[in-house]
């Protein structure tokens, strides 16, 4: 099941791509493509990012390959989320942001990568997780281990944008350093890697948001509910 829904995938990234629509995919199936192509957990659903700016015509192109929309909650949700289900299951398609316990614009990312998001954004996508369970902390593990750190576009791990976004945002920072740390402790084989990538993010100077937030601290809570988040 899971090797067919990676498949279909695919499948959907290119026939949007025939259509001149951008459908990059992200989630479990993202990760499996990223990483040698063998699925190595079950996969139950298949999760896509589109562009804001083709969220209408994504959704009527997917219409017309077999996908059924969740019409009430795309209507409700559908600026910023879209669920439809397809031949090979459940289908949820962000739209220019992947936004969870944290919001990470991607709209201006999906060309650097082809059918995934680029290595950088899948690891953040499961490195924004504040309560991290073993299917997302074995993704990362997984990510880390197949993928160097580096800098700039390319298949490795893009150390400085990474250093870049949490410079900006110390919720965003905070998540991110404390699942790099528990990440550590639950794949100790990548634990060089999240030390190194932990001390990056320290290092890079931060902005005045950043330094205003951080006085507040966790008096606050920095990071949404998966289900508040929509």
């Amino acid at each position: 099941m899971s090797g067919d829904l990676v498949a279909e995938g695919v499948a959907l990234v290119d026939e949007m791509g025939e259509r001149g629509l951008v459908l990059r995919l992200l989630g479990g199936a993202g990760v499996v493509l990223h990483c040698g192509g063998v699925a190595h957990r079950a996969i139950a659903d298949l999760d896509a990012l589109a562009p804001r700016a083709q969220a209408r015509p994504v959704a009527a192109a997917l219409g017309e390959a077999g996908y059924e929309p969740e019409a009430r909650f795309n209507a409700m949700h559908g600026d910023r989320r879209m669920i439809f289900h397809g031949p090979a299951g459940k289908l949820d398609v962000f739209v220019g942001a992947f936004e969870m316990c944290h919001r990470l614009e991607l709209d201006g990312r999906l060309e650097l990568d082809r059918p995934t998001l680029t290595v950088s954004d899948l690891l953040l996508t499961k490195l924004q997780i504040v309560e991290l369970n073993a299917k997302d902390a074995e993704d990362a593990a997984l990510l880390l281990r197949t993928h160097e750190l580096g800098a700039g576009p390319g298949d490795h791990v893009d150390v400085p944008y990474v250093a870049a976004l949490t410079a900006r945002d110390w919720g965003l920072w905070r998540t991110v350093t404390g699942t790099l740390r528990r990440l550590a402790d639950v794949a100790p084989d990548v634990a060089a890697k999240t030390e190194a990538l932990t001390g990056a993010l320290d290092a890079e100077p931060k902005t005045r948001a950043f330094r205003m937030r951080a006085r507040v601290g966790e008096r606050k809570r920095w990071y949404e509910l998966p289900d508040e988040a929509g």
